[in-house]
């Protein structure tokens, strides 16, 4: 009420009514607007990215708990998340255009990790997998937008490079298990130290001796596993153990087997015989994740770096080497297994071993071939017999 008059130079108050009359009238044409729009289904107010990407992972979640999808596809949803929400902040998801993303693609890319290297093509190309998805759920879930922009392109230098994971070569895994058992005999260690390592060792060889994901090996309990015995082609008998795993790709909590030999069965009987007498048999047999400790390991023995010969980038390995180790070895030392045979043992499709496990050097792969010589071109004796 105070506002609604005022003094002129000459203190003469003067009435402001027609002011107010305008910004009323300006007030209910907009007010008019909104509940016409409200009527008519529209949402008044556009919700963030970020808001309408929980709303898109909370319901990945339900699916992954009537098992449309697998536990571990929903974490890493929940995962990019949390990676992807400070990059958007708050901006509306109407505002998330074709020009927006192309924008967001080339910010992404001077990004640097945790580990103090430039985010790769990989995974900016999972990132926008993600929004992707996340924008199709406000437009046919949320209905707040109505069009879904397109991924912005990548190529040239863009362009994503098909690499597998880099492993650890015979000698090298050799050197890197040795190592940790010899950290778990050093003397002077207290005892969650000293379980800790010896952990880390067992977790080392079955990983490897079943080709195990990270998240397949954290999922096994006591009641999960039993002694086995397999036959190979020849009939002869190799100890091992079953272990009923939750895959990359299992649905609705079904576990995948898994046969862990190659030392891990013998891991398997010393981590068994260590087991707590109060441990209950659903609880998990590894009771460390081992991830700092792993890097720990790797840097010990000098195998954490590692340059790819195929694009002269310094990559780092870490515990999701083992699995790529435990195929290539099999590749490598098996006798000549088929991709079929290690895609079933390792729960994964032979495109999958082809494309990103077999990771034989080529130099190695010439070596291998090197027995074939070809047909030797037959001796013609001269005639010296004299006319």
């Amino acid at each position: 009420r105070r506002h609604t008059r005022f003094r002129n130079v000459t203190g003469v108050q003067t009435c402001a009514l027609p002011i107010l009359a305008e910004a009323k009238r300006l007030a209910t044409e907009w007010w008019s607007e909104l509940v016409v729009r409200s009527r008519r289904g529209e949402r008044i107010h556009a919700p963030t990215f970020v808001e309408c990407a929980k709303l898109f992972v909370a319901r990945r979640m339900r699916d992954a708990e009537k098992g449309a999808i697998s536990h571990g596809q929903a974490q890493q949803l929940a995962w990019k998340l949390d990676l992807l929400a400070p990059v958007f902040g708050s901006i509306k998801v109407t505002d998330v255009t074709a020009d927006y993303l192309l924008e967001l693609r080339d910010k992404r890319k001077t990004t640097i990790t945790n580990v103090g290297t430039p985010v790769t093509n990989a995974t900016i190309k999972k990132d926008f997998v993600f929004i992707h998805s996340a924008l199709l759920f406000a437009k046919n879930h949320m209905h707040v937008i109505e069009d879904v922009p397109p991924n912005p392109p990548f190529t040239g230098t863009f362009s994503v490079v098909r690499r597998g994971r880099p492993y650890l070569t015979e000698l090298e895994y050799t050197k890197l298990h040795r190592l940790a058992k010899e950290r778990a005999e050093e003397a002077d260690l207290n005892p969650r130290t000293r379980q800790q390592r010896w952990e880390l060792y067992y977790f080392i060889l079955i990983s490897v001796g079943g080709a195990l994901r990270v998240g397949e090996a954290e999922s096994v309990r006591w009641c999960d596993c039993a002694d086995t015995v397999l036959t190979d082609a020849n009939g002869e008998e190799t100890p091992a153990v079953q272990m009923n795993v939750l895959g990359k790709h299992s649905r609705g909590g079904k576990r995948e087997f898994a046969y862990v030999a190659y030392g891990g069965e013998w891991a398997y009987q010393r981590l068994r015989a260590a087991r707590p007498a109060d441990a209950k048999d659903t609880d998990k047999i590894f009771t460390e994740s081992h991830r700092d400790g792993f890097t720990q390991l790797l840097k010990a023995a000098k195998l954490y770096e590692v340059r790819d010969p195929l694009t002269d980038e310094v990559v780092r390995r870490n515990r999701k080497s083992l699995r790529p180790t435990a195929i290539t070895l099999r590749l490598e030392k098996g006798d000549n297994p088929s991709y079929r045979d290690i895609a079933h043992w390792a729960r994964t499709s032979a495109t999958m071993i082809a494309d990103f496990y077999d990771q034989l050097h080529p130099a190695a792969a010439a070596g291998r071939v090197m027995g074939f010589r070809g047909a030797k071109k037959p001796v013609v004796k001269k005639n010296t017999t004299k006319r």
